[in-house]
């Protein structure tokens, strides 16, 4: 993807970009739109990865993108909470028509994205339903309990399953789901949603490697920027939690309320304090990529690799 898209150098396509993308406000719009329609910040990240390494844009501007397509993402979380599975058999049946119309190229990529929801709904709604009956096992009623009076271990938890399933929107729309369905309580469930903003910058980690510094340091943003984000929400983390209560009625909407309230306030942190967050990563990660010191010589080489 780098190399394709250093050939684009100098095109319109480049010069869009980077115009896009010239003001920290512009590029962090960039990454919540994009996010938002395309509903995967990692799609977002690796993009943003790539065109760092091609040289498309600079490390300031893709910092902003990728913090603007954290806020993004919580669009998934709103519209779950809405109860949007409820019409996934109209989402599928519409998009089936589309789809089969013999209309014009645009009429069936139409049904294809319609077809695609509603396939995506209905499947997290058979998800939550079926693993509802699973909080009854004693094992998932002790998890439970501990992520909710110790938001590190939801956060952990979070932070796990979404590095595996390498999709936060998912992992927000299914918690939401289990919410609705009784199974996690607000605390547990505010602490998996801020774990899988951090599980999902594995993405963006496999993106930089075998990339340059600027990419990579682009990588390390993603990381430092929610570890930070998460080291500042612990304090106050009952703070979030009444202000999640008293913006809605329902536990699903208090979730997804609180996903964006705590997504869009480290964003606002970030992109006040973006140069010095720069400088911080190119502290972090040196043009020599060398480790000068090593706690654990054996995993030095990968950790070369990496970053």
């Amino acid at each position: 993807m780098s190399a394709g898209l250093a050939q684009l150098g100098g095109s319109p396509f480049m010069l869009a970009v980077r115009q896009w993308t010239g003001h920290r406000g512009s590029a962090f719009l960039v990454g919540v739109i994009f996010t938002a329609f395309t509903q995967s910040s990692s799609l977002a990240t690796a993009i943003v990865v790539g065109m760092v390494d091609a040289r498309i844009i600079n490390l300031a501007a893709a910092i902003a993108v990728i913090v603007g397509a954290n806020v993004g993402t919580t669009v998934t979380g709103q519209l779950v909470s809405f109860r949007l599975y409820d019409y996934a058999p109209l989402l599928l049946a519409a998009g089936a028509i589309l789809l089969l119309s013999p209309q014009k190229v645009r009429v069936r990529e139409a049904g294809r994205v319609l077809l695609g929801l509603g396939l995506l709904l209905s499947g997290l709604n058979t998800m939550s339903s079926s693993l509802a009956p699973q909080a009854e096992q004693a094992w998932a009623e002790e998890f439970l309990e501990m992520a909710a009076i110790n938001p590190g271990v939801a956060i952990l938890a979070g932070a796990v399953i979404t590095a595996v399933v390498q999709s936060s929107s998912a992992v927000m729309a299914l918690t939401i789901a289990l919410a609705e369905e009784g199974v996690l309580s607000l605390a547990a469930g505010i602490g998996i949603l801020v774990g899988a903003d951090v599980g999902t910058c594995v993405t963006s980690l496999l993106a930089g490697l075998g990339t340059g510094v600027n990419a990579r340091r682009a990588a390390a943003a993603h990381l430092v920027f929610n570890l930070l984000s998460v080291a500042m929400v612990l304090p106050v983390f009952q703070l979030l939690i009444t202000v999640a209560v008293a913006s809605a009625d329902t536990v699903p909407r208090q979730l997804a309320n609180a996903h964006t309230f705590y997504n869009l306030g480290g964003a606002v942190l970030l992109i006040i304090f973006l140069s010095p967050f720069r400088l911080l990563i190119e502290s972090l990660i040196k043009p020599e990529n060398t480790i000068k010191r090593r706690i654990f010589a054996k995993f030095g080489e990968i950790i070369k690799k990496w970053f």
